[in-house]
């Protein structure tokens, strides 16, 4: 099964790197709305719509949104990535206490509506990183790879030294001390990236603190999906990644990620190094 998840994403991993480093915005954009499209599937399902024509339709609404607000509503793409913060924060705080209750496969509208904020806030937050002035490509990069390794850190620490669970209700494999290894390792990381940046020492500070808090919250965009898993009955959001399950499933901390990193990133570090002048 490990070997599976390593082999998944290292053929994921390997042509999203080359696009994200060596491409235009605009063709990672089509990237992008693929993994919307695919990600609005499963969570339709989810959701509770039955048929295939629903979900199909859901899914093309969900990539549509995103690709509207470029085209259409850009002044007010921040404002929409920042509305999913702020939705992201407050589900933060219940998770920690919910008692998910088996419902199985029934609809929900409440959820459907979640995620025409949750997957569009975070294909805009991806796309406005990237296509930053300078070196929009390497801070995406930094990003995503911040959520891989901090969900290595928590793997092997709570494999290791976990014993007090973080949420039991939601997801029992998850303890405090992996959320700690996580922090650990994503601290190590961005000591490294700000390295490569060229940080100064206040920026680097800036970084570290923003990253623990992007760790914190990838794990928030995890439990909020096992929780969406737990009610309806589901082990997966889908079959498509072998080892991995569906898109969601390894997708589900970068969609509370990435916007928050975006906000962070332009109300913080940005001003200190003047990315965006």
């Amino acid at each position: 099964m490990l070997l599976h998840r390593i082999l998944t994403a290292l053929a994921l991993a390997i042509p999203v790197v080359w696009i994200i480093l060596f491409q235009s915005t605009q063709i990672l954009m089509f990237l992008l709305l693929l993994v919307a499209l695919l990600s609005g599937y499963e969570w339709a399902r989810l959701g509770g719509l039955k048929s295939t024509p629903q979900r199909v339709f859901f899914a093309v609404l969900v990539a549509a949104v995103p690709w509207i607000f470029i085209e259409v509503f850009y002044q007010y793409v921040l404002w929409f990535v920042g509305l999913s913060v702020v939705w992201w924060f407050g589900i933060h705080l219940y998770l920690l206490k919910a008692r998910p209750v088996q419902k199985g496969l029934v609809l929900s509208p409440a959820k459907l509506v979640i995620a025409l904020l949750v997957v569009p806030a975070a294909v805009l937050a991806m796309y406005k990183i990237h296509d930053m002035p300078l070196l929009g490509g390497e801070w995406l990069l930094y990003g995503l790879m911040l959520v891989w390794v901090a969900d290595i850190g928590a793997y092997f620490s709570g494999k290791k030294f976990g014993k007090t669970k973080l949420a039991p209700n939601i997801s029992p494999g998850k303890t405090k001390e992996g959320l700690w290894g996580a922090m650990l390792a994503t601290s190590i990381y961005s000591l490294i990236a700000a390295l490569y940046f060229g940080l100064e020492h206040l920026q680097l500070m800036i970084l570290l603190l923003l990253s623990l808090l992007l760790t914190i919250i990838s794990v928030t965009g995890d439990l909020y999906e096992s929780f969406l898993k737990r009610e309806s009955g589901l082990k997966d959001s889908g079959n498509i990644l072998p080892g991995h399950g569906g898109i969601l499933d390894r997708i589900d901390s970068v969609l509370a990620a990435m916007p928050v990193f975006l906000i962070g990133f332009i109300q913080f570090v940005s001003p200190m190094a003047g990315f965006f002048r």
